[in-house]
Formats: C-alpha cells, sequence, structure tokens
C-alpha cells in the first residue's frame, strides 16, 4: 500500500500536496554554477513541478533541471511535486551540494528500484522521517553509499528490500532503526561495509541472505548480539555455501558452536569475524 499524505490548511480549505524536498549549498562543487544545482534524474517517466526558497519555480518538467538561482550562492530548499520516480546522482553531477533530504512527500511511488540513487552525496547528512514509499523499495543497491547519514529515521524498516549490496557502505551509521529486521534479504554483500555499527536490530535474522560478503566488514558488533546472529542463521536460514562477513565481531561459546555448524558439514559457510572471544 502506498501512502500518500496531505495537508489541509484549515483556514483556506485547501488540500497540499506533500514534496520531495532537499536542502542543497549552491556553491558546494559541481557540475553546475556556483549559484546553481540540477536535479538529477534517469530514464522512467517524470512530470514535476519544482519551487525554491528564494522563489524560483518550474512546472511540468520531464528530465534534468537545471535551477539558477536568483539570490546567488547559498543554501536554499527545493520542493518538488508531481511524478518524480527517483533521484539518480550516480556518484556524479551535483551530489555534493546536496545537504538534507527534509521531506520524501511522493518520492518514489511506482518505483521500487532506487539503485545509486545517491551515492557520493558525501554532505548528505540526514534524511526525513516519512519513508513509506521508501520502506516499499525492493532493490536498493548502492542507494546510499559514501553519504554522511549517522542514524536512519525510526520508522525505516526496508521491509521489502531484496537487494541491497554496498546500500550504506562507506558511511557513517552508527545504529540502525529496531524495527530494520530485512527479512528479504538476500544480497546484502558490502551492505554495511565501513560504518560504525556496535548494535543490531533484536529482530535482525536475515533468513534469507544468500550473499554476505563483506556484509559488516569494518564493523564491530558487540559479542553478545554477534553470537546470537550467528544463532539465528544456524537456525533459521536454510541456506548453504553462504559467504558472510561479521567485521570485527567476537562470539561467544554458544555462537561457536552454530558457526561451526554453518562452516562445517553440508552447510559450508565462508565467514569471516574476529573470532572467539577470550
Amino acid at each position: 500500500m502506498i501512502f500518500r499524505k496531505f495537508l489541509m490548511i484549515a483556514s483556506r480549505g485547501v488540500t497540499v500536496a506533500p514534496s520531495f524536498k532537499l536542502e542543497v549549498k549552491s556553491d558546494n562543487a559541481g557540475t553546475s554554477g556556483t549559484n546553481q544545482f540540477t536535479i538529477p534524474t534517469t530514464t522512467g517517466t517524470y512530470l514535476y513541478d519544482y519551487t525554491t526558497s528564494d522563489g524560483q519555480s518550474g512546472t511540468g518538467i520531464t528530465g534534468n533541471e537545471t535551477i539558477t538561482f536568483a539570490s546567488g550562492a547559498g543554501t536554499y530548499t527545493i520542493s518538488i511535486t508531481g511524478t518524480f520516480p527517483r533521484i539518480y546522482f550516480n556518484n556524479g553531477g551535483d551530489r555534493l551540494k546536496l545537504l538534507r533530504v527534509l521531506e520524501w512527500g511522493d518520492y518514489g511511488v511506482g518505483q521500487l528500484l532506487h539503485d545509486n540513487a545517491f551515492i557520493g552525496c558525501t554532505n548528505l547528512s540526514s534524511i526525513a522521517n516519512d519513508v513509506d514509499n521508501i520502506n516499499l523499495i525492493t532493490q536498493g543497491n548502492s542507494m546510499f553509499n559514501a553519504t554522511a547519514i549517522t542514524s536512519l529515521p525510526s520508522g525505516m524498516t526496508l521491509a521489502s528490500i531484496i537487494a541491497a549490496s554496498q546500500m550504506f557502505r562507506n558511511g557513517s551509521l552508527t545504529s540502525l532503526p529496531s524495527g530494520m529486521n530485512l527479512p528479504l534479504l538476500t544480497n546484502g554483500a558490502f551492505m554495511f561495509q565501513n560504518c560504525s555499527l556496535t548494535d543490531l536490530p533484536v529482530g535482525m535474522t536475515l533468513p534469507l541472505l544468500s550473499s554476505g560478503s563483506n556484509m559488516f566488514s569494518g564493523n564491530t558488533i558487540n559479542t553478545t548480539r554477534y553470537s546470537q546472529l550467528l544463532v539465528d542463521l544456524e537456525s533459521g536460514n536454510a541456506n548453504n555455501s553462504v559467504t558472510f562477513h561479521g567485521g570485527n565481531s567476537l562470539y561467544n561459546a554458544t555462537g561457536e558452536i552454530a558457526r561451526n555448524i554453518l562452516t562445517g558439514g553440508v552447510r559450508l559457510w565462508t565467514i569471516t569475524d574476529g573470532g572467539l572471544e577470550i
């Protein structure tokens, strides 16, 4: 189900559609001028309008759009409404000018694939809480790769994600939302590589994971939680010959039993981690 939220302005009786709202700094490095920002699009059907905090506007846009801010170089908000299936920085363009996603609005309605959307946006520090459409994504390979996001919205579950290779790789995440259990994830290769995670949601058991190469490489999950993950993988994931990287995390005696079952017999998992806690 796709949620479409509307704000009723009681005094005027006007229904205002939600917007995909970005905060940008036009004079950061990019392919457009120091008083400009280019909205990047990709294949798909676009038909959107935009307004900016300094009074610029455009209607009926069907692809990339370079906005020139009349007030000169500075920090501005851009509000996008209409059909806008996904943004596509793909590690280029004006990726360094994006600072925050202030509102998702109807971003991504009907679009389940968001590969490379924000990759390389190294100044992107936060994303908005209205993540209903984001939680419907099935494929987000490198979606937030190399951003400065330290925490995710509490309601972000990614309950539908199947392929998330490198999704948050080389990022700044220190924690994950409690409801991010990833029940359908199959490809988690490099998903959280080089983040700073020390814990995982209790419900994250990864029952369908078939590729976990470098998934938590560079992280150190606390021993109790990592050991429980090994137990859950052994009892709840039926896949064999899986490559899985638990980062620098250590496991306890209980985790060791589960790990030995996974790597031995017919299971033949290849697991890399910090070893047995001494």
